[in-house]
């Protein structure tokens, strides 16, 4: 019981600490609910430094990326593919320039609405302290069992989910410890299925698994960005040969835009890459 109390007393610390945080990202006064993408998300001239950085993580990028396009991202590490992500979640603010969405500064939208139009699926999958259901319907608390399951079935996951003690009841431990790499992932996009955001976010999510569970990942990652407006940071040929465009970044700055067929004909910095 001792240890207990010394448990949460830390935790409550924490949290103390959390909440004392200032927030960087806030809602300017009149901000507008977006109800949907319109013609798409695009950076307009955009610059980006971090604090303390020697130079831009990104450096007078423009960009759009049309309603329903798939665009991929590639470039070696350090090259701004991380940031371009976090500016369109809007986790970050550019220093210079704009994100839009259809044809409206980004900042001029309520974060709750923008957080509505897209999901997100990392390299390294979230799970919550919770039952699976919990986890899942976290993309859309109001959705029903049968939704859950029926996302669960997309991502290839249901059938494990079933299996377990107390199916989907089950708490899948801190970060998902009782759980795989690759059914962590299937239920990060489980729940980026039900949450039904017309805008994917996406670190392709597969680098880091065995081939059986990677073949099964990238089985439910194609059900889940069919019909969707897609960037994604890619490092499969398949997904690069799915795009419709393949955004080259090297040091911050836009080298090349075209499709894959494109770029390796131009034999540039992509056909090296490739």
């Amino acid at each position: 019981a001792g240890n207990r109390v010394q448990e949460s007393a830390g935790a409550a610390e924490r949290l103390a600490n959390l909440f004392e945080q200032d927030v960087d990202i806030v809602d300017r006064e009149g901000a507008f609910e977006v109800q949907s993408l319109g013609t798409g998300v695009a950076l307009e001239d955009v610059t980006f430094t971090y604090a303390g950085g020697a130079r831009p993580a990104l450096d007078h990028v423009s960009l759009a990326v049309g309603y329903g396009e798939t665009l991929a991202l590639v470039g070696a590490s350090g090259a701004g593919k991380s940031t371009l992500v976090d500016l369109i979640a809007r986790f970050v603010d550019p220093s210079q320039g704009r994100v839009s969405v259809d044809g409206r500064d980004l900042r001029d939208v309520t974060l709750d609405s923008w957080a509505r139009q897209y999901a997100m699926v990392g390299q390294v999958p979230f799970l919550f302290h919770a039952s699976v259901r919990e986890n899942i319907l976290y993309g859309r608390p109001d959705a029903s069992q049968a939704d859950v399951e029926e996302a669960a079935r997309a991502a290839n996951i249901h059938d494990f989910i079933a299996s377990l003690p107390d199916g989907y009841d089950t708490l899948v431990g801190d970060q998902g410890a009782r759980l795989s790499g690759g059914q962590r992932q299937r239920i990060t996009i489980a729940r980026a299925i039900l949450k039904g955001a017309p805008l994917l976010l996406l670190d392709e999510a597969t680098s880091a698994l065995d081939s059986e569970s990677e073949a099964v990942v990238q089985e439910a990652l194609e059900r889940l960005v069919k019909d969707r407006t897609v960037i994604v940071i890619a490092h499969r040929l398949s997904t690069l040969r799915n795009a419709h465009r393949i955004a080259v970044l090297d040091q911050g700055k836009l080298v090349e835009l075209g499709s894959h067929a494109e770029l390796i004909e131009k034999k540039g910095v992509y056909a090296r890459l490739h």
